[in-house]
């Protein structure tokens, strides 16, 4: 599998996102703030991260291209890099009939 910029946005997040439920920095306060902080700009549909999150969601139901792009505010050539970055992951995306989905 080659290196992914999704596994990696992906992971960081979760391991963030894990670490503040579980009460993983204790008393630093600045810590846990700068933690949240990164969780929340992941998040946004401003940062890489967060527009993987948007496109897997809207993989999990089916989407075209054209969908994509108003939802990313991205280019036509951005949205299949973002897809090309799913199937890095290892992940299967089929056409059928217009719509991009994940193969189960």
């Amino acid at each position: 599998m080659q290196n992914s910029s999704y596994l990696q946005s992906q992971t960081v997040l979760k391991a963030l996102e894990f670490a503040l439920a579980r009460g993983a920095f204790g008393s630093h306060a600045k810590q846990k703030k700068t933690a949240q902080t990164l969780v929340k700009e992941m998040k946004s549909n401003q940062s890489l991260s967060g527009r993987h999150e948007q496109l897997a969601s809207m993989l999990a139901k089916g989407a075209t291209v054209d969908q994509m792009m108003k939802a990313t505010n991205a280019s036509r050539r951005t949205v299949f890099r973002y897809l090309n970055h799913f199937e890095d992951a290892g992940m299967n995306i089929i056409l059928d009939d217009g719509k991009y989905t994940l193969k189960k």
